[in-house]
């Protein structure tokens, strides 16, 4: 697969497009549910881009790369932004590899640092704050970042969670640690499967 020498908008939309409808029909075809690739809908993952366009974050943090539709918006949004430093997980390689050939493909691979590790694990480890997170992982395991999540955002950073309306019940403990708590200004969105966003405003 061929990359991109310049960006180019129109062939980005064009080749999002195309992927989410591939990748749909793929999922459509699958039995079990994490042989999928379970992308975030247009409508959400351009309001990410639109996110980061206004935020214009240093630092961004997505958990849970899958094949990276998810990721190609969030490096659109931040392609005008040379400080920031875009740092993707995921534990498949396999996934990993196919997102860093999508990124080649429309220009944008040397805005991300597409990493294969576990999340818990580089949470426990990181000391750095986030301006921007964005998860959508293996809801099960949420509830073990809440701790790091809480020490990896800093005032004026935002954490975003998708699927929170589709999967409530998974979600809903995870989502308390941040509505009830007043260090943060939280909204769910109806877009998509379910957009959570959780501001800091307090140290």
């Amino acid at each position: 697969m061929a990359g991109l020498d310049v960006f180019n908008d129109t062939y980005f939309l064009s080749y999002c497009q195309n992927l989410y409808d591939a990748d749909n029909t793929y999922d459509s075809e699958q039995t079990d549910r994490l042989d999928r690739h379970r992308h975030l809908d247009p409508e959400s993952a351009r309001f990410l881009a639109s996110l980061v366009m206004m935020q214009k974050p240093k630092e961004v943090l997505e958990i849970g790369t899958s094949t990276g539709f998810s990721t190609l918006w969030l490096a659109y949004g931040l392609r005008h932004h040379s400080h920031a430093h875009f740092i993707s997980l995921d534990i498949e390689k396999s996934r990993s590899d196919i997102a860093k050939r999508h990124l080649q493909a429309v220009g944008l691979s040397d805005l991300v640092d597409i990493r294969v590790q576990d999340a818990l694990e580089f949470l426990t480890q990181n000391h750095k704050t986030f301006d921007f997170i964005f998860l959508d992982a293996e809801r099960q395991f949420y509830c073990d970042y809440i701790a790091s999540l809480h020490r990896s955002l800093t005032i004026g950073s935002v954490l975003v969670v998708d699927n929170v309306i589709s999967h409530c019940d998974e979600v809903c403990q995870f989502l308390a640690a941040f509505t009830d708590d007043n260090r943060y200004i939280c909204h769910t969105l109806e877009m998509g499967s379910g957009l959570f966003m959780a501001v800091r405003q307090e140290p």
